[in-house]
């Protein structure tokens, strides 16, 4: 039987399910190109800022045939999902009300906390002094984010009360009508990619994340299984379904963050949606599973059946810089890469070219410029082929006066 699936955006997602036999995909995203209107078996060209006039596109579309699920990989139309599952009475996918949960941060530290999910101490402020007093209560430093971001997008870490107002400032002159201002906590990071079907959660993957010094925690690495003992894997286990439970969120997926301190767990940021960049890869490549597939059939109220693993390991490598200059590699290379004892090829990705500037690490404007990501059968053999890539790529600066402004980019902590 063919079911009829609405993605929300996400050219990929769609891709995705046309390689199988058992989807029609209606396909709704704005300025469509002839590519994305040939590759939908229903497109549907749509203003995402219009909610009614995507609903009333997609009743129409409904009418049709009856459309079965409702998903999107952009996490800024969760929400829209959840809405348009009321409006077309579906049986299964995310609610609008678990979709705010998850993106609005103090409402998720509310929701866990109540739960007796243990979180980071935070605060929401709608003022610079308020901010200021805030992260004085808390201890600095602190961090400061807006309260609909993920992936670190709009942090700042505060080391001080001036750090603290000029961080909430930009905030609120950015539009929105407060910040969150949160415990600044140490220790191992550890990425969770979970679906949650029927009131039961299942764990596809964790992995063990390497993060950058403040003020961008850009996410340099990461590695495929986690160094987490038995013990430690079960409690996180344990925590990712209170988490879920938590918010409400059922028949859907979600990218959860857990840092390891020194006095166990905090849960971060979930994120309703797959992961995206270098996670993707890793997956399929360790798991077998389609991140996009998961997430569809959670949607239809089912679980996904993987295929078998490429490998048993992974590891990435974002392309970042301890100093500022321009750019230089072997472009070639990428393509041509030799004498690795993976046979699995490695998948490599600028975001730049040989010559353009790049920014430390550590810079606001920097992040990651880059990624390499690689499967294989341990990860001491995926360490051996990084660093024969590397090699054969050449990456270097070939200038360190490369000028702030000339990197005109907004800052990404990850892939």
């Amino acid at each position: 039987m063919t079911l009829r699936v609405l993605v929300l955006s996400g050219q990929r997602t769609v891709q995705q399910l046309k390689e199988h036999t058992d989807y029609d995909v209606v396909f709704a995203e704005e300025n469509m190109t002839i590519e994305q209107v040939m590759l939908a078996d229903y497109p549907l060209e749509v203003d995402f800022d219009d909610w009614g006039g995507v609903a009333a596109l997609v009743a129409q579309a409904h009418a049709d045939r009856p459309i079965d699920a409702v998903v999107t990989g952009v996490e800024r139309l969760v929400p829209l999902a959840g809405r348009l599952r009321a409006e077309l009475k579906l049986g299964h996918g995310v609610t609008e009300e678990a979709a705010r949960a998850c993106i609005d941060k103090a409402a998720t530290h509310r929701l866990l906390a109540g739960a007796g999910v243990p979180v980071p101490g935070n605060r929401v402020v709608s003022g610079t002094e308020e901010g200021a007093a805030a992260a004085e209560e808390l201890g600095l430093p602190v961090v400061v984010k807006p309260r609909d971001a993920s992936s670190a997008a709009g942090l700042k870490y505060c080391a001080s009360r001036a750090d603290v107002e000029q961080a909430v400032g930009d905030i609120l002159a950015a539009g929105r009508d407060s910040a969150l201002i949160e415990e600044y906590v140490t220790g191992p990071e550890f990425g969770v990619f979970a679906t949650r079907i029927g009131g039961r959660t299942q764990v596809v993957w964790v992995v063990e994340g390497e993060v950058g010094p403040p003020p961008t925690f850009v996410k340099v690495g990461g590695f495929f299984p986690s160094r987490l003992d038995e013990a430690r894997r079960a409690e996180l286990d344990e925590l990712a379904d209170r988490v879920l439970a938590a918010v409400g969120l059922d028949d859907w997926v979600a990218a959860l963050q857990f840092t390891l301190t020194a006095d166990g767990w905090r849960a971060g940021e979930i994120n309703p949606r797959v992961p995206g960049g270098q996670a993707v890869e890793m997956i399929r490549s360790t798991t077998g599973y389609e991140p996009s597939l998961i997430a569809t059939e959670a949607a239809l109220g089912r679980r996904a059946e993987p295929r078998a693993p490429k490998a048993p390991a992974g590891l990435y490598r974002s392309i970042v810089f301890e100093a500022g200059g321009r750019i230089d590699y072997d472009a070639a290379a990428a393509g041509s890469l030799g004498g690795l004892e993976s046979p699995l090829p490695p998948f490599v990705e600028f975001d730049v070219k040989p010559g353009d500037a790049v920014l430390p690490v550590e810079h606001p404007k920097g992040g990651a410029f880059g990624r390499i990501v690689l499967a294989g059968e341990s990860l001491e053999q995926l360490e051996r082929d990084y660093a024969k890539i590397r090699e054969q790529l050449a990456i270097r600066l070939v200038d360190d006066a490369a000028a702030d402004a000339a990197v005109d980019r907004p800052h990404t902590s990850c892939c």
